[in-house]
């Protein structure tokens, strides 16, 4: 029996999680859930809100069975990377046979469609692609118009407008492009939209909880829009503080200084957005007043966050491409799973196609030496990331190699 895959960032984990993972025990109550997550820097081109550790247990004690973490140079890649590498990292455990997405409307032959179209291009689709970036339009903006365009379907202009939707059509495509045999499922959205700053439904987003927090920190206000025992462990631990975009500033500032004139190697880095950062005479007094200076008609600010934060994190095209020819995902990292998936663990290991890390200091023995160099700058990564929260918060967290694997003592039965 194959089981559920999930992709993920619960950034923070709220109500909507917690609604989807019950829907998904409601519907397949004898499969175990395993989870592709995002670690510390997210696909928005930002730091997660939280440590990967506090989502993880977040995660766990929500239903989730097993949690892997996606690389970060995926983990804060464009939306066909970010698919990519998730999609074939449950594809590598040898145990995943059906892929549950969340998504704004629940139109699975729509999605379909779109995401063969994608996958094929063709001719006429690709000629419309073109004269739409050439009018100016920014790549999302053109590639939503010629799909519509090309297929006769007005409507998909809306569609495509919606995050979920746009995320879950790059997993079937990723689904496609690679063969894999999984059965797509979509739990439809619930609650207010992804971009929606509202409170005042307990299925708030995501969105709207972490601007929450950055004016308020994590308040009373906001309980009844985590589940209780997520609330709870984010309230109590003393690492559970949040960061955000502003905390990396003073490093950001100091990375662009220092590659100014080099920074067309850098992922995501385009030649007009280099030129911009290397006129500037000087850098804003904050983040979000360097995005908006930045801004163009056809540059996103979706793109100029995760340039910024290529040069920060020291991502180039040139590790993407490396990394696509070596089928993206060439490891697994496991941060925690419940005690009683450890069989599911164990028949994991026997299928697995790459290998899994339980430990970092086994990483060098699993790992070929250009593995383990790409591994070595995932942790990394985490450490940058670790050392602004102590900077901020004066608390030492453990480093990649003292922390363990988050086992969880949970109550389902199988």
């Amino acid at each position: 029996m194959g089981h559920i895959g999930i992709i993920a960032e619960y950034n923070p984990f709220h109500n909507g999680h917690d609604y989807q993972l019950t829907t998904v025990r409601r519907l397949f109550p004898d499969k175990h859930i395993i989870t592709i997550m995002s670690g510390d820097f997210v696909q928005r081109g930002e730091p997660s809100v939280y440590n990967k550790y506090l989502r993880t247990k977040c995660a766990l004690l929500s239903g989730v069975d097993l949690v892997f973490e996606l690389p970060p140079l995926f983990a804060t890649a464009s939306a066909e990377h970010f698919a990519s590498a998730a999609v074939l990292a449950l594809a590598a455990t040898g145990v995943v046979d059906t892929l549950c997405f969340g998504a704004e409307d629940d139109c699975i032959d729509d999605f379909d469609t779109i995401a063969n179209l994608l996958v094929s291009e063709p001719e006429g689709y690709r000629k419309l692609l073109k004269e739409h970036l050439k009018s100016g339009l920014s790549y999302p903006k053109a590639r939503s118009l010629s799909i519509s365009t090309y297929l006769k379907k007005p409507h998909y202009k809306d569609l495509l407008k919606r995050p979920n939707n746009i995320l879950g059509i790059e997993y079937l495509k990723a689904v496609k492009r690679f063969h894999l045999s999984f059965t797509p499922i979509i739990i439809k959205r619930t609650g207010t939209g992804y971009h929606d700053l509202s409170l005042e439904s307990s299925l708030s987003s995501a969105t709207a909880i972490r601007s929450d927090i950055l004016k308020n920190g994590l308040t009373a206000s906001l309980e009844n829009l985590l589940p209780k025992a997520v609330y709870g462990l984010l309230t109590e631990k003393p690492f559970a503080r949040p960061l955000f975009p502003k905390h990396f500033y003073p490093l950001l500032q100091y990375a662009l200084w220092e590659h100014k004139t080099n920074l067309t190697g850098v992922l995501d880095i385009n030649e007009s957005l280099a030129n911009q950062l290397a006129a500037l005479s000087s850098y804003p007094a904050d983040y979000d007043s360097l995005i908006n200076q930045l801004t163009a008609k056809n540059v996103t600010a979706s793109r100029i966050r995760h340039g910024l934060l290529n040069i920060l994190l020291g991502y180039t095209y040139k590790d993407m491409e490396n990394a696509k020819q070596n089928n993206y995902i060439t490891y697994l990292r496991l941060l925690g799973f419940n005690r009683s998936s450890g069989g599911i663990l164990k028949q994991m290991k026997q299928l697995s196609a790459i290998p899994i890390i339980n430990k970092v200091a086994d990483a060098s023995s699993l790992l070929s030496k250009e593995q383990f160099a790409a591994f070595e700058k995932d942790i990394s990564v985490s450490d940058l990331y670790r050392h602004v929260f102590t900077a901020t918060y004066h608390q030492i967290m453990k480093t990649e190699y003292e922390h363990t694997v988050i086992i969880h003592e949970d109550v389902h039965t199988f």
